[in-house]
């Protein structure tokens, strides 16, 4: 139950828009030696050490700048001007000197330029509602890729896990090899045992210290993986947290799928992604066709002029002021605009078409993964009887050879079913654990893991 809430505040945390500084805050501090590696610790040093995640997190910041800068059109524009110089200008009069003039003066002027656009037919509305999808879009992709990472990272530990697990079922089986090799050297000794009852016996041994070897070196590969996607050093040794057995969860899992099924439809990232993608081409080809629609703004202006010399002879200055209202109505533009317009309602088409396709995959994958699961539980039922009839079985074997009715080949029958039994018990566990995650994560849900 910790381990689900971790998770699902950990997702929550690093899908809120705005909360750069809360994920930097949400990243673990480092492992300390010996400290026990919790799943919600491991998904937590992932995430903020893989790159894709933080550029996601860039491009979702970019949409957000993009979508206000959209915006930016509802204010109206002021723009500042100012000059500053010598004019100098000399007027002649061919026969009529005395009417020559000279001016040779420092000439100024500033003066400011505002203009708000009062009403576009929908222009500006079409453009923000475009930048906002892809912002949605963005964002969708966002908690798209960090749930792949949590998805990742909580096999790869649960892989370490299933092969620590194995490893000890591969040491119990070692263990019980022994055992019957004492058993088998014991009766021979005392002249009560064939030699071959112990040459099976030491065969079997050597076969299941061979298993264990193996099983060692899976265990340093998955440790490895794991620690690397920690942004760890392959070497470093990791110690986890023990893989609780699911007795009890199965069912309590299992009500709600049904009703999450439809809801994934609605809901994963990937069918939010190109819904959003859909509607924002949907909003472009509403902004092409506005630009064909004419446009209502305010207008003002003010000018002060010192001694402008294309005007004066003299020096003077002159202040002008006007205000009003400037409609601006596009005639002709070489279709330009209609043929934008018609360019995005076929791309809003063909983003239509790849909701759809996104829809009945994600229907798919969770269709396959629930009943991937429902096997998995029943399988998880099984192993958990099978170990202990196998476990029963053995004991008898075992009982029954010391006593001298029983054969080595029922005996070692009997260890070899014991030794499959947990085994499969071990796959079984984590079999159940690997398909209840990928059965969240294409529910879109992997953060109430």
């Amino acid at each position: 139950m910790n381990r689900r809430w971790a998770l699902l505040g950990m997702l929550a945390l690093l899908s809120m828009p705005g909360a750069a500084a809360a994920a930097v805050q949400a990243c673990p501090e480092p492992l300390r030696a010996g400290q026990a590696l919790a799943l919600s610790q491991a998904v937590a040093m992932a995430l903020c050490a893989d790159p894709e995640v933080e550029a996601a997190w860039r491009t979702q910041l970019s949409s957000q700048a993009s979508m206000d800068a959209e915006r930016s059109a509802y204010w109206p524009t002021v723009q500042g001007v100012a000059r500053s110089g010598r004019a100098n200008r000399k007027t002649r009069y061919d026969g009529f000197s005395e009417a020559n003039s000279t001016l040779d003066a420092r000439t100024s002027s500033y003066g400011l330029d505002l203009s708000w656009v009062l009403y576009d037919f929908g222009l500006r509305k079409a453009k923000v509602e475009s930048a906002r999808q892809l912002l949605n879009a963005a964002s969708s992709s966002r908690v798209e890729k960090i749930q792949e990472v949590v998805l990742n990272t909580s096999k790869a530990f649960y892989q370490v896990q299933a092969t620590g697990a194995l490893l000890e079922a591969r040491r119990s089986i070692e263990s019980l090899a022994a055992d019957s090799l004492k058993v088998t050297t014991a009766k021979h000794q005392a002249g009560a045992g064939e030699q071959a009852d112990r040459l099976q016996a030491q065969t079997t041994f050597e076969q299941a210290q061979l298993e264990r070897v193996l099983a060692e070196g899976d265990l340093a590969t998955a440790q490895g993986a794991l620690a690397s996607a920690l942004n760890l050093s392959p070497s470093a040794p990791l110690r986890l947290e023990v893989l609780n057995d699911p007795e009890g969860q199965e069912e309590a899992f299992m009500v709600s799928v049904d009703a999450l099924m439809e809801q994934a439809r609605l809901t994963h990232p990937s069918v939010e992604r190109a819904r959003a993608e859909w509607s924002s081409t949907l909003a472009r080809a509403e902004a092409q066709r506005a630009e064909d629609r004419p446009r209502i703004a305010l207008y003002s202006s003010y000018r002060h002029d010192d001694t402008p010399v294309e005007q004066v002879a003299s020096r003077q200055q002159i202040e002008t002021w006007s205000v009003g209202l400037q409609v601006t109505v596009p005639i002709f533009d070489g279709f330009l605009a209609r043929r934008r317009a018609r360019a995005a309602e076929y791309e809003a088409g063909a983003r239509e078409q790849d909701l759809q396709r996104a829809e009945r995959a994600i229907a798919l994958s969770v269709w396959r993964s629930r009943q991937t699961l429902d096997a998995r539980t029943r399988a998880l039922a099984i192993s958990r009887r099978l170990v202990g009839s196998a476990s029963q079985s053995h004991r008898v074997a075992l009982g029954r050879y010391k006593a001298g009715v029983g054969s080595i080949i029922e005996l070692l029958n009997a260890q070899n079913d014991l030794a499959s039994a947990r085994q499969r018990r071990v796959a079984a566990v984590v079999d159940w654990y690997t398909a209840r995650l990928q059965l969240a994560a294409d529910l879109g849900q992997l953060g109430q893991q």
